[in-house]
């Protein structure tokens, strides 16, 4: 499919900033009960080696069952990779200097139903991890709400989001507390009912 034609790039623009998150000012903060959590932007070349590893093994202790349990299987090798893409950027959310929670997302093309195959500007939500301690705080609801803000200041269309079936909390977080939809590429939308099933996760979105 070929890139909807656009008299400037926002993706490229927003890849090639040096920090995407300076429009929300030189902190960004998330008060919960006793926590004053600290929020922490980094590209892949900018985090840190100790952080790299904190969030794989965060992100294994939280979804290694879920994607042993599922078509995909758990491939530890194919996971650092994809945490480790030249344009991932993340954003790590720490309580008196320690980790509790990061989302890792990108700046990217999708495809859409358009007859015209027209791809459109996405800020894609590829994970979103909180630590036991974190959990129940808001935080998750604060660390999407970012991401959006981020996505609508660098023009982009949608934030988007795969998530299993089969993680009933995930989904209603997304769909019920914060407003998102079945994606219309999601395979439940394209597949007929009986060709659908075989897939064992939706694609969620939400418009900015």
């Amino acid at each position: 499919m070929n890139n909807s034609v656009n008299t400037q790039d926002f993706i490229k623009v927003a890849n090639e900033a040096d920090n995407v998150v300076d429009f929300l000012g030189p902190s960004i903060k998330y008060e919960c009960d006793d926590m004053v959590i600290n929020i922490e932007y980094y590209t892949i070349t900018t985090l840190p080696t100790k952080l790299k590893e904190w969030a794989f093994d965060l992100l294994k202790s939280n979804m290694e069952n879920l994607y042993k349990g599922s078509n995909l299987g758990w491939n530890s090798k194919q996971k650092r990779q994809e945490m480790n893409d030249k344009d991932c950027k993340y954003l790590i959310a720490s309580n008196n200097e320690k980790p509790i929670g990061f989302a890792m997302f990108q700046f990217t093309w999708e495809e859409t139903m358009a007859d015209d195959d027209k791809e459109i500007e996405v800020i894609y939500c590829y994970e979103i991890q909180l630590a036991e301690e974190a959990r129940r705080k808001g935080l998750g609801t604060f660390l999407m709400r970012t991401l959006e803000n981020i996505g609508k200041n660098w023009k982009m269309n949608k934030v988007m989001l795969t998530t299993f079936k089969k993680n009933k909390l995930a989904m209603d977080f997304y769909i019920n507390r914060l407003g998102y939809q079945i994606d219309e590429i999601s395979p439940s939308e394209v597949l007929l009912p009986k060709e659908a099933k075989d897939y064992d996760y939706e694609i969620l979105s939400i418009k900015l």
